[in-house]
């Protein structure tokens, strides 16, 4: 008898510790995974395709922006205007600092 309890205390405290060793991992994803995901973003931002990618989409909008008549003009200016807001000015070629310069000014 004393067998069968001490095997249940043992099978109690593994499956205790099993769960409590499940949920730390649990808290420690959560904990964790945000500042990972920072930095991966972060390191993202950083590199070399993505900022080559958002310079010519952006080149892109201004060229679409360029050769829209006046009435598309109005509707593509608010598309382009947030595109570039995400976009940091320092890293913009000057030709689209200006442009967007332009677009930010009224002009």
């Amino acid at each position: 008898m004393k067998e069968i309890f001490a095997a249940l205390v043992v099978m109690f405290w593994t499956l205790l510790i099993m769960v409590g060793l499940t949920f730390l991992g649990y808290e420690s994803y959560a904990y964790f995974a945000p500042k990972y995901r920072a930095v991966d973003n972060a390191v993202f931002k950083e590199s070399e395709q993505y900022n080559d990618g958002m310079v010519r989409d952006l080149e892109n909008l201004q060229l679409e922006y360029m050769n829209a008549d006046a009435s598309h003009k109005d509707a593509l200016r608010a598309i382009v205007l947030h595109r570039f807001s995400v976009y940091p000015e320092d890293k913009m070629p000057p030709n689209l600092r200006n442009f967007y310069n332009e677009l930010r000014s009224g002009k």
